[in-house]
């Protein structure tokens, strides 16, 4: 009964999400989307949620919403630099590791997926607060100037 309780929000923001995405209103799509939607929930409790509720601390809304406006703007410029990189046959990849202030584990993923997201780097390992991210371009400086970037940019809005 607890699992109810605290679930079915979470089945009512991905049931919302599935007809917003598919805009579809027809009975089987709507059958199917509120069977996946509770498919979702049941597979993630334990993962996300207990019996207490979120098991994560979630950042106050302005500042995810801050938090994206410069992602876009990184993705963007970082974009353009790699397009140049690329037509310049300028590429030579440089593994480095950063070490986060943080030990939030959303905060961390947050980080490590928006890395992943900019063109020209990939997080590919997570070591609790330290990332292990590869750059297509050398900075020159074994890779410091991505890790203060990184900490700069995107670590520091949510400490």
């Amino acid at each position: 009964m607890k699992f109810i309780k605290k679930s079915y929000k979470l089945f009512i923001l991905l049931y919302l999400f599935w007809i917003l995405l598919s805009l579809n209103f027809k009975i089987t799509n709507l059958l199917i989307g509120g069977i996946i939607s509770l498919l979702v929930v049941f597979i993630s409790f334990g993962v996300s949620f207990n019996n207490k509720g979120i098991k994560y601390k979630l950042p106050k809304a302005f500042i995810l919403i801050k938090y994206s406006i410069i992602l876009f703007i990184e993705i963007y410029k970082s974009s353009f630099a790699h397009i140049k990189r690329v037509l310049k046959c300028d590429c030579s990849p440089i593994i480095i590791k950063v070490k986060l202030e943080t030990k939030d584990p959303f905060i961390i993923t947050i980080i490590s997926n928006s890395i992943t997201l900019t063109p020209g780097t990939i997080t590919v390992d997570t070591d609790g607060s330290e990332l292990t991210v590869l750059c297509i371009e050398d900075d020159g400086e074994n890779g410091e100037s991505y890790a203060r970037t990184i900490k700069e940019r995107f670590e520091k809005i949510f400490l």
